[in-house]
């Protein structure tokens, strides 16, 4: 990789027992697999001794039909499957930054598909997931729909390769985030579309259970944009009642929040941005009301 950047491919790592071959492997595998099959074939083997070598070296069974079609490009894993490699681009880091906040990560074990999703009430907070994650992963954006309320818009995608991507720890995505100063801006924007709070009177937060995280975002607004934030504050305490969309729940942690400077308010805006309209109006609002402010000041003091 690039950049010093690890692949998050593992090699020769199943999920099957060692005695059950199986059919369907997972698509970094099949990748695996379908590249050592070209390998082979190179060095001349046949199609039965290939489908012996990679049963005993991958526990796969492949029929001499695929490897056909493989050596033949007439076919290829990808096809099913998005197809995900890692490299550093504002996209991604928006999406890196949406995934440490609301978006969320799930498998359906039956069917094996791992899905990377995201649901708000912001329709134009997942239409820009929705763009962010269809550049990444080379496809045609997905269709959005409702949820169980009105309010709810979601968008889901499928691709194994990016849901591992995203599930490594921080420090590994690091060398995504921090490429360059366009990739801390859409990391910070997709951290902020995700876990940010405008009030009426300009206070401007971002709240979170990770600690961690949060001072790690106040660093990067500081040293990239000169952004000066306090905290982490501790916000809400675990075991404190969260109400949302008329039903409530129990907060199984801490949250702890970080607060930008009003003196910073302005630098956000220009550096940063929101993507969700409401929020976004109420920022401007806000500005200009404190430009007003200091214009008729001004004006005062001659």
């Amino acid at each position: 990789m690039e950049d010093g950047v690890s692949s998050p491919l593992d090699p020769k790592k199943t999920e099957t027992s060692p005695h059950e071959p199986r059919k369907f492997p997972r698509l970094d595998t099949r990748l695996l697999v379908h590249e050592e099959v070209l390998s082979l074939r190179k060095r001349s083997y046949t199609y039965g001794q290939i489908a012996e070598e990679i049963e005993r070296e991958y526990n796969v069974k492949l029929c001499k039909a695929t490897i056909s079609s493989w050596v033949r490009r007439l076919n290829s894993p990808v096809r099913a499957g998005h197809m995900f490699v890692p490299k550093p681009s504002p996209e991604l880091a928006y999406v890196i930054g949406v995934e440490t906040g609301d978006a969320f990560l799930n498998v359906k074990w039956k069917t094996y598909q791992y899905r990377i999703r995201l649901r708000a009430v912001d329709r134009e907070f997942v239409e820009a997931f929705n763009q962010a994650v269809s550049k990444v992963l080379g496809c045609a954006p997905h269709k959005l729909w409702k949820g169980k309320t009105e309010r709810e818009t979601h968008v889901e995608f499928g691709s194994y390769l990016l849901h591992k991507f995203l599930l490594q720890n921080l420090q590994k995505l690091k060398p995504f985030i921090e490429y360059d100063k366009n990739c801390v801006a859409a990391f910070a924007k997709g951290f902020f579309d995700s876990e940010e709070c405008i009030e009426r009177s300009g206070r401007l937060t971002a709240t979170n259970t990770d600690v961690e995280l949060l001072q790690y975002v106040r660093h990067l607004m500081k040293k990239f944009f000169g952004i000066e934030s306090t905290g982490t504050h501790l916000g809400t305490k675990k075991g404190s009642i969260l109400t949302r969309r008329g039903r409530s729940y129990v907060r199984n942690s801490d949250c702890f929040l970080i607060y930008i400077r009003r003196a910073s308010v302005g630098i956000f805006h220009r550096e940063i941005g929101m993507t969700i309209l409401r929020k976004a109006d109420r920022l401007e609002k806000f500005l200009a009301l404190q430009e007003s402010r200091s214009s008729k000041k001004w004006v005062g003091v001659k």
